[in-house]
């Protein structure tokens, strides 16, 4: 298997990406970048304060966010040989990064839609849902974004009801054969 392409982890706000990722990182031995942390140290770099990416969209707004989403994302992009686990908005910042990604193997973690809802609430509600109708919101952002990650994904994997040990094996799989067919 090719290990100098970078492995991208898409998919939407409670899918388990990080997760995933890290476990597959450690898995293949590479080196794995969440791309929520380098907006936070791009943050702390650039302000000088620490805020979670929850404080720093709820503090400045949704324009600063994606402005550092994108800076992250180049950053993420320059990185040979790892894995790399993408916000479930990051797909429309890609575009400028996209040179550096196009040999990327891009996994989507597929989630059914009610059990990626109650996931997402266990955490409270996040900064970019509407107060008023949360759900609602939910169903529009999955509407939109699940085209995105169909349309990137090499490989797509079912994490609705799985071990992360199983998921991270199903990649591995994909991956291989993906490998082999190129």
């Amino acid at each position: 298997m090719n290990l100098t392409d970078p492995i991208v982890v898409i998919g939407f706000k409670g899918c388990g990406k990080t997760l995933i990722g890290r476990l597959l990182a450690q898995k293949l031995n590479l080196e794995f970048t969440d791309t929520d942390s380098l907006i936070e140290n791009l943050y702390i770099r650039r302000e000088g304060e620490a805020l979670s990416f929850r404080e720093i969209f709820n503090k400045h707004g949704k324009k600063y966010f994606r402005d550092l989403e994108k800076e992250a994302l180049l950053l993420a992009a320059k990185k040979k040989g790892h894995v790399v686990s993408l916000g479930g908005g990051s797909l429309g910042q890609i575009d400028g990064a996209m040179g550096d990604f196009k040999s990327a193997s891009f996994v989507y973690l597929k989630v059914q839609k009610d059990v990626l809802y109650r996931r997402i609430l266990k955490n409270g509600l996040p900064a970019f849902f509407d107060k008023e109708a949360p759900y609602d919101h939910f169903e529009k952002l999955f509407q939109e974004r699940e085209p995105a990650y169909k349309k990137f994904a090499n490989i797509t994997v079912d994490n609705t009801d799985k071990k992360p040990e199983e998921v991270v094996r199903n990649i591995l799989t994909a991956l291989e054969k993906r490998e082999s067919e190129r």
